[in-house]
């Protein structure tokens, strides 16, 4: 028992970082230029959505059950399988939050106080992050470009995209809570896995939990 103290992050991992970003690569090639879609959709329906259109929430969600099921189907079960054989696990989590976010009913306008309006706003920060600053992560993490993790394509930006739409256009309660364990405990794996390849990136998915938790926190006070 004394020797399971000897072991590191990074022995738990079951690839080097060349592996998984050539993975990525060759993902982002063979589907391009798909990414710009998600994207272009993306904004096109959750920052309306954010700022109270009523039809861009009613397909808010049904748009992310999509993004989840893409990624859960495409990057998952097609691709990450073949290098880490717990992520047949994780597509099965993805399709669960699919489901989840396809049978939500549409988030109702966002009517609360000052606590919910920092929940709100803050939302929407993490919405933007997930869907335009995650893609410029590989830059400054040293790596090409062409390993960008995209929204839809990809499950940190999603994840990330997903906690930002819910806490931005999902009235306070139980109901929106629902939708959050799943991309908070992606995000949470993403980060450890990531340090364990020491990416500069792992600071993106820990630093997500913790500005969520800090929203829900504010939304509660």
């Amino acid at each position: 028992m004394s020797e399971w103290g000897t072991y590191t992050l990074s022995d738990l991992v079951m690839f080097s970082p060349r592996v998984y970003f050539r993975l990525v690569e060759r993902y982002n090639q063979q589907f391009w230029p798909l990414q710009l879609v998600w994207i272009a959709g993306a904004i096109l329906i959750l920052a309306p959505a954010a700022t109270g259109v009523p039809r861009a929430r009613v397909a808010a969600f049904p748009l992310l059950a999509a993004a989840w099921l893409f990624c859960a189907w495409q990057f998952f079960w097609e691709r990450y399988t073949a290098i880490h054989w717990g992520m047949s696990y994780a597509a099965g989590a993805f399709l669960l939050q699919a489901g989840l976010l396809a049978l939500s009913p549409a988030p109702a306008r966002q009517t609360d106080g000052p606590a919910s309006r920092l929940r709100h706003r803050g939302g929407i920060c993490l919405m933007l992050f997930g869907l335009l600053a995650y893609p410029c992560l590989a830059w400054p993490a040293g790596r090409s470009l062409a390993s960008a993790e995209i929204f839809a394509m990809m499950p940190d930006p999603t994840a990330t995209t997903t906690l930002g739409t819910v806490l931005a256009v999902a009235a306070s309660g139980k109901r929106g809570w629902v939708l959050l364990p799943i991309p908070l405990l992606w995000c949470a794996f993403s980060g450890l896995t990531l340090l364990a390849l020491e990416d500069p990136g792992a600071w993106a998915s820990l630093a997500v939990i913790v500005a969520t938790f800090v929203l829900l926190l504010a939304d509660r006070r």
